[in-house]
């Protein structure tokens, strides 16, 4: 998510440049080719995508609000590590916001809604179970069709999460491919608790997805780790998994 607060009126091209490179680094630090801790050097960077350093510093704003980078000593930026403290706290904060806002948007939620869900699902189970980035465009969408209905401000919450956390979601795809076959079953019954009108299930099922990532996540990176914020979050929302 970009910063809007700009030194002056910025070029449209400018703005692509610096989509263009935020997404280039962004997948470079998904793969492992930037490691956590290397320094994204505004100079370096410029000079190997042929541009200014205007839509470089934009690019590097962009990760630092995903939670990729962070400035330095001396303006230095440098790719964040991911830590099982900051999952396990996202995690939790995500979770009790999703508790609230599914019951929100239970109610508000129109047949359009529900119809339109269904057709997202009918696309993911074309895909023959791959996790690609067409899936993670449905999977997302099926999800922020049925929260919306909650509100502008939980929406942008729950994707601030979303992207806070896809680092982490993308080692699993590498490492636990079955987890997401998991989420793909979840996908339907969730669908079905919010047509039978069955909110605990509808909350249980959204909680237990989010355990279930957080968990394998946690386990990756450090598996002696207890998550104190998600259980709390259990505990305060008092849903049984």
């Amino acid at each position: 998510m970009a910063s809007t607060t700009k030194a002056g009126p910025a070029r449209p091209d400018a703005d692509l440049e610096a989509v263009r490179i935020y997404e280039a680094l962004r997948k470079r630090i998904f793969q492992g080719g930037i490691r956590p801790g290397d320094e994204l050097n505004q100079v370096h960077i410029s000079q190997e995508y042929g541009v200014s350093r205007t839509p470089v510093r934009e690019a590097l704003r962009m990760l630092q609000a995903d939670g990729l980078a962070e400035a330095r000593f001396k303006y230095r930026m440098t790719v964040t590590p991911v830590t099982a403290e900051e999952i396990d706290q996202i995690y939790g904060l995500w979770i009790a916001s999703q508790a609230v806002a599914t019951q929100i948007a239970f109610s508000r939620l129109t047949r359009a809604d529900l119809a339109a869900c269904r057709k997202v699902l009918e696309k993911m189970s074309r895909l023959n179970g791959e996790v690609s980035s067409q899936w993670r465009a449905l999977h997302e969408e099926f999800h922020a069709i049925l929260n919306r209905p909650a509100g502008k401000i939980f929406c942008e919450k729950i994707e601030e999460y979303w992207h806070r956390t896809e680092r982490a979601r993308f080692s699993l795809e590498q490492t636990s491919p079955s987890l997401f076959g998991d989420d793909r079953a979840d996908h339907g019954g969730l669908l079905q608790a919010y047509e039978t009108g069955d909110i605990r299930a509808a909350q249980r099922i959204n909680t237990h997805q989010l355990v279930r990532s957080a968990t394998a996540s946690i386990g990756i990176i450090d598996p002696g780790y207890t998550p104190v914020c998600i259980r709390n979050a259990l505990e305060a929302l008092q849903i049984a998994l």
